[in-house]
């Protein structure tokens, strides 16, 4: 194939072997691919100073957006700092109020409070006066009702503690003598206190032993002049007499014209030997060995070397029974005396209070009569 240029000169054709239609064509490839590789660049720098462009105007654009944003946020900021200038001179305000109202609340409070003490006070006062006197009062009224409990207790104390003397007499004779009968003398009924019937173990009456208690501060010997009368009034074989005092030369047990005298400690004793005395007799009696007289058998045997012994020896058990009473005795003794101290502490106390309550409230506290005398009292009625 043969391959023609136009020349663009003169507009003529020319022909082109391969060899120069190949070195043609490689010198326009290059021309066309440097043409093109600078119209590249050039669109490229074009492209690129376009973009640089937009991009920085895009940048400024946004920074003044920015800045537009900035000024704004400061003015906002501004007006913000305004107004917590303004909320801090309110709270302020509010605050210096506040302290105001509370220092006023709490001035009233006070007074309210003085107002409430004052008046809680007088009321206090009033009501400690009306209890001072309802308590004077009840003092005084406790003493009347005491002293008249113990005018009472003095006109009947002697015939009580009779009473109970007799009471025990009989309990102790039920006890240790089941077997006999046991009577206590109606009161008002002229007599012994208490009438013994002596039974064996058979159940058969031996005899008769009439009792009769004192407990006082003397002794009288108009007692053995009555007891023997009640003796042959009752028909009974003895008469005994239990006292506190007994007849001089007597210590624990004795006869005195008669009748036999003893201790409120030897009524065992005493009771166990009278008792086997009048079995024995009845024995006697019955077997007819003795054809004497009840009463010479009985006299003959009380002065008797062994009734004597028997006496004796009872006499020194009961002796040992009694030491270790005296020893119980002594120990009560000493237990009542602290007794009586706690209850003088008591009283030391009650007028230690009062005496306070005096130097707070001086003349204005009521009198309480007898309180300085209420310890003395105590000790009288305890020892009494």
């Amino acid at each position: 194939m043969n391959d023609q240029i136009i020349c663009p000169n003169c507009k003529k054709a020319i022909p082109l072997s391969d060899a120069l239609s190949h070195q043609i064509q490689e010198k326009y490839q290059r021309f066309y691919k440097q043409r093109l590789s600078e119209e590249v660049a050039k669109k490229e720098l074009i492209l690129k100073e376009q973009l640089t462009k937009k991009i920085r105007e895009d940048m400024d654009m946004e920074l003044k957006d920015r800045k537009n944003e900035l000024e704004e946020l400061r003015g906002q900021n501004s007006k913000m700092q305004e107004q917590l200038l303004e909320f801090n001179k309110m709270i302020r305000h509010l605050k210096l109020e506040n302290e105001r109202r509370q220092i006023e609340l709490e001035k009233k409070l006070t007074e309210e409070q003085d107002k409430i003490r004052e008046e809680e006070k007088s009321r206090l006062s009033e009501e400690y006066k009306l209890r001072l006197l309802e308590k004077d009062k009840k003092i005084t009224d406790a003493w009347k009702l005491v002293e008249e409990y113990k005018r009472k207790l003095e006109q009947g104390s002697q015939q009580l503690q009779g009473e109970i003397y007799e009471l025990e007499l009989e309990n102790i004779l039920k006890r240790e003598f089941p077997l006999d009968e046991i009577k206590p003398v109606p009161k008002g009924v002229k007599g012994a206190d208490v009438l013994q019937i002596v039974r064996n173990s058979y159940g058969r009456s031996c005899g008769i032993i009439i009792w009769e208690s004192k407990r006082t501060k003397t002794w009288s010997p108009e007692w053995i002049t009555k007891l023997k009368e009640d003796q042959r009034g009752m028909k009974a074989e003895i008469a005994v007499i239990i006292s506190q005092i007994l007849p001089e030369g007597i210590k624990d047990i004795g006869l005195e014209k008669g009748v036999w005298v003893g201790s409120f400690d030897s009524i065992i004793s005493l009771s166990l030997l009278l008792r086997a005395a009048l079995i024995e007799v009845a024995a006697v009696k019955l077997s007819n060995i003795n054809r004497q007289s009840k009463m010479e058998v009985l006299y003959n045997y009380f002065s008797g070397i062994e009734f004597k012994q028997r006496l004796e020896a009872v006499i020194e058990a009961f002796n040992t029974v009694q030491e270790d009473i005296e020893k119980e005795k002594r120990w009560f003794t000493s237990k009542w005396a602290k007794q009586e101290k706690s209850i003088r502490n008591v009283f030391d106390n009650i007028s230690g209070m009062y005496g306070d309550l005096q130097s707070v409230m001086g003349k204005s506290l009521p009198e309480v009569k007898g309180l300085d005398l209420l310890p003395t009292t105590m000790q009288e009625e305890i020892e009494v």
